[in-house]
């Protein structure tokens, strides 16, 4: 062969190469392989799981870049580390993982530059798309992902959008806000959601048409900025069970910013109390309830909304409106004029009306904040005071008051923590500002518990002091679900709005509707630093609750390991363990159910003193009993429909 002829099929086989690349990486445990391919300038994924397909070729990209591209470029790297956390189901946290990224350019038109980061966790997956700064462009608006999650068939999804729990496939499934889980089969799942959210915009997913089993995200709305601009992290947790999903959710904090305050010593992991069902918001009956909070090691008491006035600023139309059709209770308590201002910086003073066309609902407040506080900080252990505050009435929201004059009054009044709720989520500049007001609060020593339709994305890795978020069907929902799914809710949520990240479903005890055990299981299996409405009056001398609160009291808002079971849609149980001790907390769905427990996860050769709590049949009480256990035990527990089973594992002599 000639020089000629050799550099013409060496120009040839280039050319190949180029036009049909493959690259993959696996998981550090090598059970999860991610297989890029870019053919013929079109550039796709795929993704194995112990050898078996998950996701089939599927397309990668962002609207912002076309096709046909060419790699210009690929670098890999790996992570060892560990990080510890300040409160939650693991104290130390595992980021292990391989990564990819593929640095890609158009190639025709503007040729403009982009990478695809690519991660494989032995936990799951996660991409997102980068813009690196680059000649002739500034600014990137990127209005869609255009990343394929491409299934081998019409797999059953699990999503908490209109409670579709394995009753739809991708084919009818509604859009799903958040996140989506789907049973690919073999007992695998895996959930799709998104990471890393805080200067982005939210994701939600849906089917893709005229393309079988395909789900994609779709943005609430454009997200943009100048460059090097990054979209969040997508994400896909694999899980050999559904019960390791949960197992593996924290995949979704790793692909955060490590911890930005340099002294997070001051945030205490534990539950709340609310005065919500307990008191009314006067100081005096507001010091009992703290009282009871200390003595039940409650960490922390909730204010809710109305202690500072309506919760937002009423209108000359709406006060009008208001004094023209307001009841007779109202003619004597001229005060309501005064506490419908939307002040946060000043506790209201007399009765406090709910909404201008809300005449029956309506607050008394007579309350010293900074005294209370004080009280709270007196007790041994002490009781945080935290206070709701309405997302519309700050400035960077759209109201009067800015977050910092906010929170530096109530850093000064000693407050422990701040719950805002209504604050607008979903769109990029939305993000930013809650992202924002999470980083302003920790400057000022307040922890944070955001309720109403933000969803989480890991920010809390990044500021531990955001220690629950609602964005959940929780109690305040529970009047429009029906009866069939209300504890079917309970128990599949670890399994889809859960693996987002923490949940404040702000149970009420007691429920009606469910066993003292199920309710009180929710502080237990939920992620998240808990709050709960009502208790005091049921846990006083004389109230219909038990000892069962020894769950409450003991349980700990930072552990070392976690341990989930589940029958899907069944039941759940969710073991946690602190130092030697464990808390295992069930619930059951509509059915009663009794699986048999194996415990072999405790400490081989060390005996355990079990403090039992059952449901008691044909009532809503719960039953306590004690018993030794050892690795060897199976227990079976025992659950009512809509029921739950407590227990805490001890070494003896402890």
């Amino acid at each position: 062969m000639n020089n000629k002829s050799f550099a013409a099929l060496f120009l040839l086989a280039a050319a190949l190469v180029a036009a049909s690349a493959a690259e993959n990486i696996q998981s550090p445990d090598g059970r999860i392989e991610v297989t890029t391919v870019l053919d013929q300038g079109q550039l796709t994924w795929a993704v194995t799981f112990g050898g078996r397909p998950v996701l089939l070729p599927g397309a990668l990209g962002v609207d912002a870049i076309r096709a046909p591209f060419a790699v210009t470029g690929v670098e890999r790297a790996t992570s060892n580390s560990t990080w510890r956390a300040v409160w939650g189901n693991r104290s130390e946290v595992p980021d292990h993982y391989q990564a990819l990224t593929l640095k890609l350019a158009e190639t025709t038109g503007a040729r403009r530059a982009f990478n695809v980061e690519l991660r494989a966790y032995n936990e799951g997956v996660a991409l997102r798309y980068v813009l690196p700064q680059q000649p002739g462009l500034e600014r990137v608006t990127i209005k869609k992902r255009l990343t394929d999650y491409r299934f081998d068939g019409d797999r059953t999804i699990y999503q908490c959008r209109n409670y579709e729990y394995g009753t739809k496939t991708i084919a009818t499934m509604a859009k799903s806000e958040g996140n989506v889980t789907v049973d690919v089969g073999g007992g695998k799942f895996v959930s799709l959601t998104d990471a890393d959210r805080a200067d982005f915009s939210q994701v939600s997913w849906e089917r893709k048409k005229n393309a079988a089993g395909t789900i994609t995200g779709t943005l609430h709305s454009p997200a943009e900025g100048a460059l090097p601009f990054q979209t969040s992290w997508e994400v896909l947790i694999v899980g050999e069970t559904a019960a390791q999903l949960y197992g593996n959710r924290f995949i979704i904090e790793n692909l955060n910013a490590p911890c930005a305050i340099a002294d997070p010593s001051w945030i205490r992991p534990g539950k709340a109390i609310t005065q919500v069902r307990n008191t009314r918001m006067v100081t005096d009956e507001l010091k009992k309830l703290c009282d009871f909070a200390s003595a039940h090691k409650i960490e922390y008491l909730e204010i809710d909304h109305s202690w500072c006035g309506a919760e937002t600023k009423w209108t000359p139309a709406e006060i009008e409106f208001f004094d023209k059709n307001k009841s007779k209770f109202w003619n004597d308590k001229p005060e309501w004029r005064r506490n419908v201002g939307g002040n946060l910086l000043a506790a209201a003073q007399g009765w406090v009306p709910f909404r201008p066309k809300a005449d029956s609902g309506g607050n008394l407040v007579d309350l010293d904040v900074p005294a209370l506080c004080a009280y709270g900080r007196s007790l041994k252990p002490a009781v945080g005071i935290c206070l709701y505050v309405r997302g519309g009435t700050l400035k960077e929201f759209g109201g009067g008051c800015a977050i910092e004059d906010v929170f530096a009054t109530y850093e000064k009044w000693g407050v422990a923590g701040v719950k805002p709720g209504f604050v607008p989520p979903a769109s990029q500049q939305n993000e930013r500002t809650i992202a924002y007001m999470v980083k302003k609060a920790a400057e000022h020593h307040l922890i944070a518990v955001i309720h109403d339709a933000y969803y989480p994305s890991g920010l809390s890795r990044t500021y531990p002091n955001l220690m629950n978020v609602e964005g959940v069907a929780g109690e305040e929902a529970e009047h429009s679900i029906a009866p069939e799914m209300k504890s079917v809710h309970d128990i599949l949520l670890p399994f889809t709005r859960c693996l987002m990240g923490p949940v404040d479903y702000t149970p009420e005890m007691f429920n009606q509707k469910k066993t003292h055990c199920h309710q009180v299981a929710m502080v237990g299996v939920y992620h998240g630093r808990a709050s709960i409405r009502g208790g005091m009056r049921q846990w006083s001398p004389g109230g219909e609750g038990g000892p069962e609160i020894e769950f409450i009291e003991k349980l700990p808002g930072l552990c070392d390991e976690m341990k989930v079971f589940t029958d899907l849609g069944k039941w759940v149980t969710v073991a946690r363990r602190r130092g030697a001790s464990w808390f295992l907390a069930s619930m059951s769905g509509n059915a009663a159910a009794t699986p048999a427990l194996s415990l072999a996860f405790l400490k081989p050769g060390v005996a355990y003193t079990a403090s039992i709590y059952s449901d008691t049949p044909g009532s809503r009480k719960a039953t306590h009993t004690t018993q030794r256990v050892t690795a060897a035990t199976t227990l079976p527990l025992t659950m009512e429909p809509n029921g739950g089973h407590l227990m805490i594992l001890e070494p003896e002599g402890k």
